[in-house]
């Protein structure tokens, strides 16, 4: 259920109640702003595509631990390449972002800047793969609608 409600203070507050019947309420000057709000979050919980703002608030560095620690079936070596790929390429750029922060022309200008840095096509391949593993997790734990790191121009030559 949705409502919009004008304050005393002239302000509207646009309110709804997500799949898990928590109230989440936001404040506008104008009261067709807080419609258009509603308006796209009711959209997006009838579509299935609605992420708790919260639950999108996860800083990258945080999650990046979180999704290494929970990849049980990796091979020793293969877990030391991901970790590595993470501190020497992802975290210095993403650590301190939050999951929800993250959009497709970020992750498209960093993967540029990697091949500008002079970093190997396969490497470049093997970092953004990483960034769009931890962030496909976050999708499946409902904390992204999508995986901003899909889709992005990558540089000619093979992954190895």
């Amino acid at each position: 259920m949705a409502s919009i409600a004008k304050r005393d203070n002239g302000q509207w507050r646009a309110r709804y109640r997500d799949a898990a019947c928590k109230e989440h309420a936001r404040h506008f000057p104008r009261k067709v702003d807080a419609q258009r709000w509603l308006d796209e979050v009711t959209s997006a919980v009838v579509t299935g595509s609605y992420v708790d703002p919260k639950a999108s608030r996860v800083l990258v560095g945080e999650w990046a631990r979180q999704w290494l620690d929970g990849k049980a079936n990796l091979k020793p070596s293969t877990r030391d390449r991901y970790s590595s790929a993470l501190t020497t390429h992802v975290l210095p750029r993403w650590a301190t972002t939050r999951l929800g922060d993250i959009t497709h022309a970020e992750v498209q200008a960093w993967v540029s800047a990697l091949v500008a840095s002079g970093l190997a096509p396969a490497s470049v391949h093997k970092v953004h793969r990483v960034l769009s593993m931890l962030l496909a997790l976050a999708v499946k734990d409902g904390r992204l609608a999508r995986n901003p790191a899909v889709g992005i121009d990558l540089p000619r030559g093979r992954a190895s």
